[in-house]
């Protein structure tokens, strides 16, 4: 199955070449996935509340510098994601 990059790549992602964070260092640093960073980076889900305070700490920047207004329209909802079953 093949997710598209529904939101596209995200302002972060240049931000943390920039300072020159990889993902995997970067997700250990804000203290989440690095599969969940570098989904939200790349735009294919929407960032937790941690990644979005995590990543503005990380690279100095406000969080609307990071990310696009159509990902911070809405929250982060762990039913949405395509790769694991959500568990009731």
């Amino acid at each position: 199955m093949v997710i598209s990059k529904q939101w596209g790549c995200q302002p972060a992602l240049e931000f943390l070449r920039q300072e020159r964070w990889t993902i995997p260092l970067a997700a250990r640093e804000i203290g989440v996935s690095e599969w969940h960073l570098k989904n939200v980076v790349y735009g294919r889900t929407r960032p937790k509340e941690q990644v979005k305070i995590g990543l503005s700490r990380l690279v100095g920047r406000p969080v609307t510098d990071l990310f696009t207004a159509d990902v911070l329209a809405k929250p982060y909802d762990p039913s949405k994601n395509p790769w694991k079953p959500v568990r009731s």
